[in-house]
């Protein structure tokens, strides 16, 4: 389990140049055709910092005599220009057959191509038909909850091998044994906590709070199928105000005077929630353990405020995100190489090993490690391994039965993917600017808001 690093003083200003894209893609239908359509050469179009797998890459070429795999790097420093040179590339006709998304850990959750556009327009193959007619796949072989949250009308076009969950917890005392509430079921609750009291924790500010609900539920107001937005809703409404009641920035004199400020506020129950990044089932252990000192009841994974009534946590791919061109000309082959990520890599042994590296295994999409890393779980030699949350220590015990069938149900009733456009995300928070600072109403920011995504969606429709 981790939770959020404090933002580091120096904050980037992100811009995105949306208007090249949804020039050039208008100008292309999909599934155009240009010079990368030779079933003999594989494009892999490269955004990932570091590069390819090479591993994967020369292992593919060196079993496949009649098909190689070509890199081509779009990477570059800034993160912008190569990611619009390659968009304009799409546009043009010049698709390569494999996309690299971008390799992203927990700290950016964003994907760096627009992937449900990139879908809707049919410039990407569904992965589904591959995975159920695969022998050592299909639909039992994987762990449907994350790839179903990625699909986009019901088609999956990204493959990925893990992911985590963004999700907030809370003691089930103050905040109930549920896994999704509202914005006033949350008011609710945090009018009945002491005096000076914060809903996160102490250096939580407005920058973060706007990322965390709306990489999750930004998407939600969104349809790229009918260019329709819904803005203008008391949803949208409520999570600016919400997100307005943080401070624009939070500051400390020392990491110990913020590490002390950060326990006194949980350890004397003057903090209601706390963000985690999910993981395993011995996660569950250590926050029950936490709460039950504090509070005395067990850790509730509450999530998000939500307005539909759906579990308020999601999931955040980790690692590679890679899609097959719906023009591939090769298109058994170029699976072959997608089918790696999707296939098993642990056993019950280096599952165990793998949590306890230096960068330890999350939750895998392959069925049979998934079940494995459960099991790892019920395994763990007793005062193996332990941990210091807020001051107190805690010594993992196997994880009981109980606990895990509480992981496995809460895993799968997630519904949400953080995989929301970057360039979206900027336009409504540079909106939103004005109405933080308080030089806007709210009226007029939701307004704002919702001409210019509306124009930026039928622009990219």
């Amino acid at each position: 389990m981790n939770r959020r690093i404090p933002p580091q003083a120096t904050k980037f200003i992100i811009l995105l140049l949306s208007t090249v894209f949804s020039v050039f893609l208008a100008a292309c239908s999909a599934g155009g055709q240009g010079p990368y359509t030779d079933e003999h050469t594989l494009i892999y179009a490269n955004l990932t910092e570091g590069g390819v797998d090479r591993e994967a890459v020369d292992k593919f070429n060196e079993t496949h005599s009649d098909v190689q795999i070509e890199v081509r790097d779009y990477f570059d420093e800034d993160g912008f220009s190569g990611k619009d040179r390659l968009l304009t590339e799409i546009a043009a006709g010049k698709i390569p057959d494999i996309i690299d998304f971008g390799k992203e850990g927990r700290g950016f959750r964003y994907t760096k191509l627009p992937y449900r556009q990139l879908a809707q327009k049919g410039y990407l193959e569904d992965l589904w038909p591959y995975i159920e007619s695969d022998p050592e796949l299909g639909r039992e072989g994987v762990l449907e909850a994350p790839l179903k949250a990625a699909e986009v009308n019901g088609g999956l076009y990204l493959a990925f091998s893990a992911v985590g969950v963004n999700t907030l917890v809370g003691a089930e005392s103050v905040v109930g044994n549920r896994s999704s509430w509202t914005m006033e079921e949350l008011r609710e609750a945090f009018a009945l906590m002491p005096d000076e009291s914060t809903v996160l924790t102490y250096y939580y500010d407005r920058d973060m709070m706007f990322d965390d609900i709306f990489n999750m539920s930004l998407d939600g107001y969104v349809d790229w199928e009918s260019g329709q937005c819904c803005f203008d809703s008391d949803a949208f409404r409520s999570d600016l105000e919400f997100i307005n009641s943080f401070p624009s920035e939070v500051s400390w004199a020392s990491e110990e005077e913020l590490n002390d400020k950060i326990n006194e506020q949980m350890l004397t129950g003057r903090q209601m929630l706390d963000w985690v990044w999910f993981r395993y089932p011995i996660d569950i252990q250590e926050l029950d353990s936490i709460y039950g000192s504090i509070y005395g009841s067990r850790a509730s994974f509450v999530g998000f405020p939500v307005a539909d009534g759906s579990v308020g946590s999601s999931f955040s791919i980790v690692g590679r995100k890679l899609a097959m061109s719906s023009s591939c000309k090769n298109k058994e082959a170029c699976w072959e190489f997608l089918r790696q990520m999707f296939l098993p890599r642990y056993n019950n042994k280096t599952i165990v090993r793998a949590m306890y590296s230096q960068n330890p295994v999350s939750i895998p999409i392959n069925r049979t490690d998934y079940e494995t890393l459960i099991k790892g779980n019920r395994n763990l030699p007793e005062h193996s391994m332990s941990a210091i949350s807020f001051g107190m220590e805690h010594e993992f015990q196997p994880v009981s039965q109980k606990d895990c069938q509480r992981y496995d149900d809460f895993v799968n009733s997630i519904s949400r993917i953080e995989l929301v456009d970057h360039a979206l995300v900027d336009i409504v928070k540079e909106a939103c600017g004005p109405y933080f600072a308080g030089d806007k109403t709210l009226d007029e920011t939701v307004e704002l808001v919702q001409n210019r995504v509306t124009l930026y969606v039928n622009e990219n429709k």
